[in-house]
């Protein structure tokens, strides 16, 4: 308020996670206005457009490197912008920057550029402590004209491809999602997370209005990179991540036999048992999700796993783990159940950005792996005709900012369309099969769902990104980017000697990854199968466009950026995998 901010403006907020990032949005709530989170990493322009559409009048940044991104994304086409807050004053840079400096103060981000009010975070609060001092009746009276259709945050997600998007989350959406949540899921004041998602994602937003309702602690961590030593010092009761963490997490523990199990007599006894507390564990896995009682000799092999091997692994976690969340994209079946067998429990659930996050979930007392569980209390999922997730509830969000943004995203009664196409089994449990506008059409009118193939793919030690490709082509190609760690290990054992760079072009290394697709292919149809692949030395990522913000592939671009390497595929420039198997 004390910098002019009314009931319904925006106020951007572009930083990571942190205490700070709460109370930032907390504040703004509490003001009447609208929070626009954006994520640190995105590239100038794209925080130009969000700024731009949202006509968002404060911005608050996490320190110079972030308010110069938007100072330069403003310089071409201006911004509604008026005030700017730092949390932090100083960027300390990883190299120095074209005049040498490493350090970078707000007054040299500022030199020479458009005239704006920066304020420090603590001078801020320093001013609205004053002014509530003086009085505190104009803060009762702003927050009374705060009413549930009130426009509490503009969520702006790009799909897979085109502009950003503004999705529009007012109070009743929160306050509905939180409510559900808390009467059904079972955390209470005694649990503590440990948060490493970017609070500009939904889902741990969410974490944070759900922590208002029940009273649980968060911790917060300062990248995903942290999170495992993080976790050891914190020791949470519960994790929210995304498949890629869980993915890796695996990896980690698979690579890494002798920190997972104890025993003498030096690796190659160690792997030994890990291999035998692992099959022990999905054995009694099997029968814990069926519903059957484990037999007494198996009972007893499972608590000598749990004190050999599976104590081990959840005290890397901090030993006190109850469950871990997982969101924003399909968790392969594969992983869930290898950590059930090592007595981590990941439940999955569905949601979008659009439905305030989770609409299904599984549940500690209810779950099926391979499954986003089943809708939660007042979310209604049905399908469409051709197969397409649809959503109507509270927790809906009543359309998209700007006039005509929201044209054909809702059907004739009001309810959402998600675009992911779906299937319940016979006990009202959602398997999310794809994506509706991101299926392959083979030249032979067969549809095929990419993702499906590309989590497959991913289980893969090997390999660390799957792009299936192949619409209105003869047939399905993958581009891979294979996990440095593992195949230079495999590489060693194998008396290949070299870098990554040298190492990644070796034959032994490409017959290993033909086998390794050739594995995927016996699970699939024959129309679905990968016929070439490719290997590719660079990532994909968020600042060349590849990736959206919360790692989802963005395909039309992806197809752009290596369009020759694509059309060589098919011209048969690189051999088959019969060839090189």
């Amino acid at each position: 308020m004390e910098l002019s901010v009314e009931v319904g403006d925006r106020v951007a907020i572009l930083a990571s996670t942190s205490v700070r990032w709460v109370e930032a949005d907390l504040g703004i709530l509490l003001a009447g206005g609208a929070t626009v989170p954006i994520y640190p990493s995105l590239r100038p322009d794209t925080v130009g457009e969000i700024l731009r559409d949202s006509g968002a009048r404060v911005l608050i940044a996490q320190d110079p490197v972030q308010l110069a991104k938007v100072l330069d994304a403003a310089a071409g086409a201006p911004t509604a912008l008026t005030h700017a807050v730092v949390f932090e004053r100083v960027s300390r840079l990883p190299r120095p920057d074209e005049r040498g400096r490493l350090d970078v103060t707000v007054e040299d981000v500022l030199e020479d550029r458009q005239a704006l009010e920066v304020v420090t975070y603590e001078a801020l609060l320093a001013r609205g402590a004053e002014r509530v001092a003086v009085d505190e009746a104009p803060l009762d009276a702003r927050q009374a004209e705060v009413t549930p259709s009130t426009v509490a945050a503009l969520y702006y997600t790009s799909g897979t491809d085109g502009e950003p998007k503004g999705v529009v989350l007012t109070h009743d959406n929160f306050a509905y999602e939180s409510e559900v949540l808390a009467r059904t899921f079972d955390v209470t004041e005694d649990d503590e997370q440990l948060l490493f998602l970017p609070l500009a994602h939904i889902v741990a937003k969410l974490t944070m209005m759900l922590q208002l309702r029940v009273g649980y602690v968060t911790s917060f961590s300062d990248s995903i990179d942290e999170a495992p030593a993080d976790c050891e010092a914190v020791r949470p009761t519960f994790l929210v991540g995304v498949p890629r963490v869980f993915e890796k997490m695996q990896e980690a523990i698979e690579a890494s036999p002798r920190v997972s199990a104890s025993g003498g007599g030096g690796g190659e006894v160690q792997q030994r048992v890990f291999d035998w507390a692992l099959g022990v564990g999905r054995e009694v896995s099997a029968l814990r999700q069926a519903g059957r009682r484990t037999p007494r000799l198996l009972d007893l092999q499972h608590r000598s796993a749990e004190r050999l091997v599976y104590a081990r692994i959840q005290a890397r976690l901090g030993g006190r783990i109850r469950f871990m969340l997982s969101g924003a994209a399909p968790l392969a079946k594969a992983t869930a159940e290898f950590f059930h067998a090592v007595g981590l429990l990941i439940l999955e659930g569905y949601g979008l950005t659009e439905s305030t996050g989770a609409s299904t979930l599984n549940l500690p007392g209810g779950f099926r792996f391979g499954t986003v569980g089943r809708p939660l209390p007042g979310v209604e999922v049905r399908l469409a005709p051709d197969g397409e997730v649809l959503l109507r509830g509270r927790s809906i969000t009543p359309g998209y900012w700007g006039e005509g943004a929201s044209e054909g995203a809702f059907t004739d009664d009001g309810a959402l369309r998600t675009g992911d196409v779906g299937a319940f089994d016979a006990d009202g449990y959602l398997r999310i099969t794809g994506r509706k506008k991101d299926l392959i059409i083979t030249a032979g009118g067969k549809n095929i769902a990419p993702q499906r193939i590309e989590r497959r793919l991913r289980q893969s030690r090997f390999i660390d990104r799957a792009v299936v490709l192949g619409d209105r082509r003869k047939f399905p190609i993958a581009l891979l980017r294979l996990d440095a760690d593992a195949v230079l290990r495999w590489a060693e054992e194998q008396g290949v000697s070299g870098d990554f760079t040298v190492v990644v072009h070796h034959p032994k290394v490409r017959r290993l990854i033909g086998k390794e697709v050739e594995r995927v292919n016996e699970g699939l149809a024959q129309f679905e199968t990968v016929k070439r692949f490719e290997l590719i030395e660079g990532d994909l990522s968020v600042h060349d466009g590849t990736l959206t913000p919360t790692g989802k592939i963005r395909r039309a671009r992806v197809t752009e950026r290596y369009a020759d390497l694509i059309d060589s595929l098919y011209e048969g420039v690189t051999a088959d995998l019969a060839d090189i198997s």
